[in-house]
């Protein structure tokens, strides 16, 4: 199938790459399915681009790229919209990154507060909102990070 993107011009996917993002983004609940690509070869970052909104896309990362004891706990209810088993195997966790330009630097934040849990076998995903959580909404990402994942 073909998308169109403000970013990449049309790319050219398969069906079976769309993500069914249950709830949508926290404030974008009517878009529902994306697409992930890759940034470039050897980056850590990730576009989590809309399939039916050309303009709208994310910039996403694993948070175990710069934080590599991030841990988050997923309820029941969550697990049982995504169809997970007990098994962690099969999830791809992900945060949103944000870029904040400050002085002629810019700082790269990622919202640890609120990531998004993919199952990789039936590609249903979900933004979960973590509560009583020791992680930011706006954690510091070191420009250089750790190794890529």
């Amino acid at each position: 199938m073909k998308v169109s993107t403000s970013r990449f011009g049309t790319i050219e996917i398969e069906e079976k790459q769309v993500i069914h993002l249950l709830n949508g983004m926290i404030g974008f609940p009517e878009e529902k399915r994306f697409v992930l690509l890759r940034h470039a070869e050897e980056s850590p970052f990730f576009w989590f681009q809309s399939v039916e909104n050309d303009s709208l896309a994310f910039v996403l990362t694993d948070p175990l790229w710069f934080q590599p004891d991030y841990d988050i706990e997923i309820s029941p209810e969550d697990a049982e919209g995504l169809e997970l088993d007990r098994a962690s195997e099969g999830i791809q966790t992900l945060v949103v990154v944000s870029i904040h330009p400050s002085n002629g630097k810019s700082e790269i934040t990622a919202n640890l507060l609120g990531p998004i849990v993919i199952n990789l076998r039936n590609r249903l995903a979900k933004q979960i909102v973590l509560y009583r959580s020791p992680y930011s909404h706006r954690h510091t990402v070191p420009i250089h990070g750790n190794k890529k994942p």
